[in-house]
């Protein structure tokens, strides 16, 4: 379960509006055959993607699998699998952060699949919160599969805070990014993996927040231009309303930039893009803060001090930088 659930944090909020979730398939024996994540809302979720893996893995015949290689959708993968798994995952046992759904959305139903390659038994650290998918362990408990659940609930659980608290209202992600002693100035901070994550974010999320004074000083422009994705409307968090229009950040097509001195917005997923000086202004807003730490010892100019307490959620690489998952304290818990 510790390996399912690294590998979901990798896609924590890329997977917006869906929850991130990971899986780890281990065969009869118990050996590991496939750690894998869901990666993108639309896209195959963790289940297929660790069968699709598993396949790969396992089968001896080289063209069953260049044929699998080609499928990109759930419903061409899911049908390739129950047509040629040839008896692959017989008596395995698959791991799941997540209960697997019941129901089909935009992808097949993950339960039914489960079912019909031969799965033993299904380890759970999440039951679903949605009620829309819920049942996935009662679907296969009835078909005679051992369902195993509350494994690592409270990590599983923290992994799914996101897609709790967006279920009702909005979740605030504050991201910043330093180096390792500290500093934010002298130009670019984060290697390229980050900073193409921070930009997959910034295509998917509903509202980025920034504040006047970075505004003004850096000139940003705060579009998904490295992804190929949108530019997210933008609110200015600023007590004076007059800037230069000329900043990049007004000038993005199809894109609506507001003024205000306070967050209002309470829907979907809201990024906040800043440091110290936001956190401060709008600590009561926001839910967890993701830091992307360089190992460069570069730069002059310190972040401000701030004194909310935070606790650690996860933490990794990318590339040659940290990625730190913080939960700001005094927001746990509030789902509403």
């Amino acid at each position: 379960m510790h390996l399912a659930l690294d590998e979901a944090w990798k896609y924590q909020l890329l997977t917006y509006p869906n929850p991130a979730v990971g899986a780890a398939l281990l065969d009869r024996c118990g050996r590991l055959i496939s750690v894998a994540a869901h990666r993108k809302a639309g896209d195959p979720h963790a289940e297929i993607n660790a069968f699709f893996d598993g396949f790969c893995k396992l089968c001896p015949d080289e063209t069953k699998i260049a044929q699998l290689r080609k499928l990109t959708a759930s419903e061409k993968i899911c049908g390739f699998l129950r047509d040629n798994h040839d008896h692959l995952f017989a008596s395995a046992s698959l791991f799941v952060t997540l209960e697997p759904c019941a129901k089909a959305g935009r992808t097949p139903a993950c339960a039914p699949l489960i079912a019909d390659l031969g799965v033993r038994r299904v380890v759970i650290g999440s039951d679903d919160p949605n009620p829309k998918m819920a049942g996935g362990g009662e679907y296969l408990r009835d078909r005679g599969i051992a369902i195993i659940r509350g494994v690592l609930p409270k990590e599983c659980d923290a992994l799914l805070t996101p897609f709790k608290i967006w279920l009702s209202r909005a979740f605030v992600l504050l991201k910043w990014a330093q180096r390792l002693n500290g500093t934010i100035d002298e130009g670019r901070i984060s290697g390229d993996l980050a900073l193409d994550e921070v930009h997959a974010l910034r295509s998917l999320c509903d509202l980025i927040v920034v504040g006047g004074g970075t505004v003004r000083q850096d000139r940003p422009i705060l579009d998904a231009r490295r992804v190929g994705g949108r530019a997210p409307n933008a609110l200015v968090i600023s007590r004076r309303g007059s800037f230069d229009r000329t900043i990049p950040l007004f000038n993005v097509p199809d894109r609506n930039v507001s003024i205000a001195e306070k967050l209002d917005a309470d829907s979907g997923f809201i990024l906040i893009e800043g440091g110290a000086g936001l956190l401060n202004r709008l600590a009561d807003r926001i839910d967890w803060i993701l830091c992307y730490e360089s190992f460069a010892l570069n730069g002059g100019r310190l972040t401000a001090a701030s004194f909310h307490k935070t606790a650690f959620l996860h933490g990794g690489a990318i590339g040659g930088d940290m990625k730190i998952w913080l939960d700001l304290e005094h927001r746990r818990g509030i789902s509403a």
